[in-house]
């Protein structure tokens, strides 16, 4: 089945799409439930707004994501904060990644290292010498 250059809604249930490609398509408010995503691949793409709810997310990689297009700031979306909410980072990595301002609330940081430091011991040390 193919579909160029038209403006359809489209349902689909119980379905094997695996491989299929989709070039220049406007998504938006497409709902997706108990899905197979393994593999996927999703490049220039605007996410903004997206949810992900209840997924496995084992080897994911997420590279070069941003806050869209400065060439227009305008957009609503620009300046919204991305937020991850109840989930699992265990063993993550975060490697050459803009944190400015990053708030982490109610997060156990047991083991948390950043650039070699262990903060966990780091913030054991700052509440002794508070105390003091």
């Amino acid at each position: 089945m193919k579909f160029e250059n038209q403006k359809e809604t489209l349902t689909v249930s119980c379905s094997d799409l695996a491989n299929s490609s989709f070039q220049c398509c406007n998504l938006s408010e497409i709902k997706m439930n108990d899905v197979n995503l393994t593999g996927m691949n999703i490049s220039d793409a605007n996410l903004s707004e997206l949810v992900i709810d209840g997924a496995q997310w084992g080897g994911a990689h997420f590279l070069y994501i941003g806050y869209g297009n400065p060439s227009q700031p305008d957009l609503e979306h620009n300046n919204k904060p991305v937020q991850f909410s109840n989930c699992n980072i265990h063993q993550g990595i975060f490697r050459d990644c803009n944190l400015t301002n990053v708030k982490l609330e109610n997060c156990d940081i047991s083991g948390l290292v950043i650039n070699g430091v262990n903060i966990e011991n780091l913030i054991k040390q700052y509440v002794s010498i508070e105390q003091k």
